[in-house]
């Protein structure tokens, strides 16, 4: 195996703890929540009318 530079163990050790932020419950309920209001304010922004039920 090859010996890996200590400057690239810190970027690996960074990279993976950036991952497993990312990768979170709550970091992933949080972007469902943004792309959703983003998608609901871009719909009405466009004028596209709601759900409409009956």
């Amino acid at each position: 195996m090859a010996k890996v530079s200590k400057a690239a163990q810190e970027l690996l050790a960074e990279a993976a703890a950036d991952y497993k932020r990312a990768q979170s419950p709550e970091t992933k309920a949080a972007v469902r929540l943004a792309q959703g209001f983003a998608r609901a304010n871009g719909n009405a922004a466009a004028g596209t009318p709601g759900r409409r039920r009956g």
